[in-house]
């Protein structure tokens, strides 16, 4: 019956390692390897970071990536964007190259991303700090200007 009970709880808990992590905003987002940048172009650093998970069957995806190239452009030096798809390079590359700029940058072949962050949906964003801290998350198309003063305060 004990190995019964301690294989079962042992079960859950790689089940829950296994789902994806939970984010908390204001703890630490999960580290990742980024494999490969679209057309090797990494983003520059910035004091905040945004993650944007990515499919390209998502109408919404692609309507927020209008969004965010234009705030990017609004907020400058301040911001930078990362947009992570697990879809292969050939299939997003002449999709997402338009959005590629000194501030924005695509992350390729990182479903791990999509695991770790426990995305269900997209668009699906994390706003970070420079210490890697979650300052907001949600649905891209409600991320806006005023969303980042609120969350920085």
């Amino acid at each position: 019956m004990k190995k019964t009970i301690l294989i079962t709880l042992a079960a859950m808990a790689f089940g829950a390692a296994a789902s994806g992590q939970e984010i908390a905003l204001g703890e630490r987002v999960p580290e990742f390897r980024i494999a490969a940048w679209l057309d090797d172009r990494q983003p520059e650093a910035a004091p905040l970071t945004y993650i944007e998970f990515f499919h390209s069957s998502s109408p919404a995806g692609v309507k927020s990536l209008e969004r965010l190239r234009d705030l990017s452009r609004r907020e400058g030096e301040r911001l930078r964007i990362v947009v992570v798809t697990r879809e292969q390079h050939e299939k997003v590359a002449r999709m997402l190259r338009p959005y590629l700029s000194e501030r924005i940058g695509v992350a390729l072949d990182a479903a791990r991303g999509f695991e770790l962050f426990g995305v269900r949906y997209v668009p699906f964003g994390v706003l970070t700090d420079r210490r890697n801290r979650a300052l907001w998350m949600g649905n891209t198309l409600q991320f806006d200007e005023e969303t980042i003063q609120e969350s920085t305060r």
